[in-house]
């Protein structure tokens, strides 16, 4: 709608059905398994992902070839800078990247050094919060355009006015979408929630989240008095998240500080949107995105006595639920909207376009 015409292509790690929308074409990288004289790698291998790397990057050096970009845009993982670099170099191509964290790969990928001077050598960096760019500079990634660009939610924002089932009022509903590493939280929730439901014995939490961690928690939970008031929902998809957040009247991201937690979960950004009254940790990616008391509660990262009062003083008080719930579906709609994440990343394009 302003005037970029775009291509897209996945990785080999996109599944056919990935990604795919109304009226959106997607070249597709296929997987490469195999190779002459070395043979089968395996997912994860450092094998696997040098062949990763080379199937992405023979597929956008034919994409590029067909399509003639003026530009290439590369989406997180920001190790697929690896495998764009070359070709943009080749070609002639300013280069756009995203990056992550600290801009260092995944300890599963294997070309870090690699990954560091791909996103050394783009023309411009995307980061997603002012705390990225902060740890990018202070990696030594510096001479290059680091533009601050949030992401925007997924779903749209606003709240069903029937969000809430009749059956749910005078029983308080907690949420929680995210991982089950210690890091995450929800210990943390866990035990805040015992002790909550003293005051608020019918108060409940929905978990959406799932992997091998759950059975540890299931045992856990079978043996204590939150039997039965805590329920796993599986890993909660962004299609779903329109279905479970609205429904909820508290959601919490209690992540830790130890954690290098350098960006909002999406799922954070989603509970916002859906107009979510949001109890989080005070982690600087928050700090980012809540006002204290206006748009969200923040407690003090790991203390549980912090998360107990904030969550208390909501369900003491629960017209004030509804009022967080508004300010951060506006804030969303103001702030953190497609159409201003757009016109960021055009303007990014125009300043690289015109130095080239």
């Amino acid at each position: 709608m302003q005037g970029v015409q775009t291509v897209h292509l996945t990785g080999p790690g996109h599944a056919a059905g990935e990604a795919a929308g109304e009226g959106w074409h997607f070249y597709r990288t296929p997987v490469l398994r195999r190779l002459p004289l070395v043979g089968r790698a395996e997912p994860g291998s450092r094998l696997g992902a040098a062949m990763s790397t080379a199937a992405l990057a023979l597929r956008l050096r034919q994409v590029a070839k067909l399509t003639r970009p003026d530009l290439i845009h590369v989406h997180l993982p920001s190790a697929n800078a690896v495998a764009a670099w070359p070709v943009a170099r080749l070609a002639k191509i300013p280069l756009v990247v995203e990056a992550e964290r600290r801009g260092q790969a995944a300890p599963a990928f294997p070309f870090a050094r690699a990954e560091r001077w791909a996103l050394g050598s783009a023309h411009a960096i995307a980061a997603g919060t002012a705390q990225v760019r902060a740890a990018l500079r202070a990696d030594g990634l510096v001479g290059r355009t680091i533009a601050v660009i949030p992401p925007a939610p997924d779903l749209p924002p606003g709240r069903l006015a029937s969000a809430r089932m009749p059956d749910l009022l005078g029983a308080p509903l907690l949420a929680y979408a995210g991982g089950l590493m210690p890091d995450d939280g929800l210990d943390l929730l866990l035990a805040a929630l015992a002790q909550l439901r003293r005051q608020h014995p019918s108060l409940r939490l929905l978990v959406a989240a799932g992997g091998p961690e759950e059975a540890r928690f299931e045992r856990r939970l079978g043996q204590s008095s939150l039997r039965g008031h805590v329920v796993f929902a599986g890993p909660l998809s962004y299609r779903r998240a329109a279905d479970v957040l609205p429904r909820a009247d508290i959601a919490v991201f209690p992540g830790l500080e130890r954690r290098p937690f350098f960006e909002p979960s999406r799922h954070l950004l989603n509970a916002m949107a859906q107009g979510c009254a949001v109890v989080a940790s005070d982690l600087a990616c928050h700090r980012e995105l809540l006002v204290h008391g206006h748009s969200g509660i923040l407690f003090e990262a790991g203390k549980r006595d912090g998360l107990v009062k904030a969550i208390q003083a909501l369900l003491a008080e629960p017209w004030r639920i509804d009022a967080l719930g508004r300010a951060a579906c506006e804030f969303m709609r103001t702030r953190r909207s497609w159409e201003l994440m757009a016109t960021r990343y055009r303007q990014v394009y125009e300043k690289v376009l015109s130095k080239s």
